[in-house]
């Protein structure tokens, strides 16, 4: 019975928001690490360190018309929040990638595509 009254008062851990948008994007193959790592670098997210090499890594692994999808668990200003990256294949050198979290999560990476645009110049 103690140990039940005890619990009531315990704080809860935070939950990451529920998946709820998405942004993709095409990318030259070259560019999806770059990307990648601009991402870990925000200050804003807190990714696992090797999260880019293991997608860059799995790249040459994903035949065309195929895809794969990771999930990620890192945080966002510094609340829990998950993050699921689908590839798809759909040529050998122009991957589309898919986003998908909380809508504030997937604005963030949107802010950081239409960065990526200008900084190309496109």
């Amino acid at each position: 019975m103690l140990n039940f009254l005890l619990d009531l008062f315990k704080p809860k851990p935070p939950v990451a928001a529920p998946i709820t948008s998405e942004a993709s994007m095409n990318f030259d193959a070259a560019e999806v690490g770059p990307f990648l790592i601009r991402l870990a670098e925000n200050p804003r997210f807190t990714l696992p360190a090797d999260f880019d090499a293991t997608i860059t890594g799995a790249l040459p692994e994903i035949a065309v018309d195929n895809s794969r999808r990771w999930r990620i668990d890192g945080d966002f200003d510094s609340n829990p929040m998950q993050l699921e990256i689908e590839i798809f294949m759909d040529d050998l050198t122009a991957p589309d990638i898919y986003f998908f979290s909380s809508a504030q999560v997937i604005a963030e990476i949107e802010n950081e595509m239409k960065q990526l645009d200008l900084w190309e110049g496109k």
